[in-house]
């Protein structure tokens, strides 16, 4: 059979050559594998002797290569010496060699892509870390990062346009540029999505000691903060529509009040009127008319007319009205001071503690009305006040405002509205 230096030179002999070399790479990858895995020593001391002894046959076989090259041409191996050995061998034993050295690290590749396949590895661990949705960093207690998936250095290459390396320099950015929560700390990044990043301390037990870890989780919270800020835009036009109820039925019962006297007066003028038209025909033609059908229906008109004077005579005080009715809607209304005894004055404040007592409610979100009253020898001032939230823009007279400027004016008096620093109404009415 031929030696290798007869088929050196030729394609048989450079592919032996490299499938060699290429063996000796593959059995290294092998061998650090083998280093990195735990508990396997019996594999790794397998795979060390027979990467040696494939590396000390692969260095003979390039001592005899790099011998061979630096011959003149004509010029033959010093007999005897290690390439002429070398070279010295059938080519076949070479050819097979690199084919037993091929079986070899095709049965290494294969039992551990079958022991990574059927039992959990650290590649394993990592590899589902990589995959899941929410951020994990698990760092000892100096910072230090010891494993970390593909989210969670994504979000800091976001925040700090850094590999996450530091986990305490990292949490230090999240605190600062977030919002904390009770679980943790709520972020939102460059992208709109928002982020809840909480730290919790972590202990192993290994070889008989506890050690202490920190471990980070980011949880993507985008869709949770969007219901919630839509609920809460919701509830504010939920608790407005309220306020306008209350305030609406805190004029209710005032109103179906005044309606139904309303009613009751068109009806006495209305008979007034036909009794007065049925006087005046009677004036003209006495003859046409029945003189006792007409005084029944002057007796009948009188009785009504009487029952409407007591009514007045002993209808309530419009104060104590405006009260009850600022009760029926939730607001407390303290007087501090004593009242005016004028009717005409009593009045105007009672139409000023309804419209207080109705802002109270629907803007300020207060519960109490506080009336000061004082009194000078030429006026009476009237200060009211409530507990809630002072206005976000200073107050325009509209509405209730405008119609108790004009009645306070009517009787000699007029109104200051104050918005800052906090909500005061002020009456003046002059003796």
């Amino acid at each position: 059979m031929r030696p290798m230096i007869d088929v050196f030179p030729s394609v048989l002999g450079m592919l032996i050559y490299i499938t060699a070399l290429i063996l000796i790479i593959l059995q290294f990858a092998v061998l650090l594998h083998s280093v990195q895995e735990r508990n396997r020593e019996k594999r790794f001391f397998s795979a060390a002797v027979f990467f040696f002894i494939s590396f000390i046959v692969f260095g003979l076989m390039l001592c005899a290569a790099n011998a061979y090259k630096i011959l003149d041409p004509g010029e033959m191996l010093v007999p005897g010496s290690l390439p002429d050995r070398i070279f010295s061998v059938p080519w076949l034993a070479f050819a097979v060699w690199d084919l037993l050295v091929a079986l070899v690290v095709f049965f290494q590749i294969r039992e551990r892509v079958r022991y990574a396949q059927t039992h959990l590895t650290p590649y394993a661990v990592k590899e589902a870390l990589d995959r899941l949705p929410v951020g994990v960093c698990i760092s000892d207690m100096q910072g230090t990062v010891l494993l970390s998936n593909l989210k969670i250095n994504e979000l800091s290459q976001s925040l700090t346009n850094k590999h996450l390396f530091d986990s305490l320099a990292f949490w230090e950015q999240v605190s600062e540029h977030g919002t904390k929560q009770d679980q943790g700390c709520l972020l939102r990044m460059q992208d709109g999505k928002s982020w809840m990043f909480t730290k919790k301390p972590m202990k192993v037990r290994e070889n008989g000691q506890e050690i202490q870890y920190e471990q980070i989780f980011a949880t993507d919270m985008t869709e949770v903060c969007n219901i919630t800020n839509e609920l809460s835009a919701k509830n504010k036009h939920l608790k407005e529509v309220q306020y306008h109820m209350k305030a609406v039925a805190a004029y209710e019962h005032s109103l179906i009040a005044a309606r139904e006297v309303i009613k009751a007066r068109t009806a006495v003028h209305n008979q007034m009127n036909s009794v007065l038209l049925c006087g005046k025909h009677y004036l003209d033609h006495p003859e046409a008319v029945n003189e006792e059908e007409l005084l029944q229906l002057l007796e009948y008109n009188n009785f009504f007319q009487l029952v409407e004077a007591q009514q007045r005579e002993h209808r309530t005080d419009a104060m104590e009205d405006a009260i009850r009715n600022a009760k029926r809607i939730g607001v407390t209304v303290q007087i501090e001071g004593t009242l005016p005894k004028e009717q005409n004055v009593r009045d105007v404040l009672a139409q000023a503690v309804e419209q207080c007592a109705a802002n109270t409610v629907r803007h300020a979100e207060g519960d109490r009305l506080t009336v000061t009253i004082t009194e000078t020898n030429s006026q009476y001032i009237a200060e009211f006040s409530n507990n809630g939230k002072p206005p976000e823009e200073p107050v325009s007279e509209t509405g209730g405002l405008w119609y108790l400027r004009k009645a306070a004016e009517e009787i000699g008096g007029t109104i200051t509205v104050q918005s800052e620093p906090v909500f005061m109404l002020t009456v003046f009415i002059s003796k």
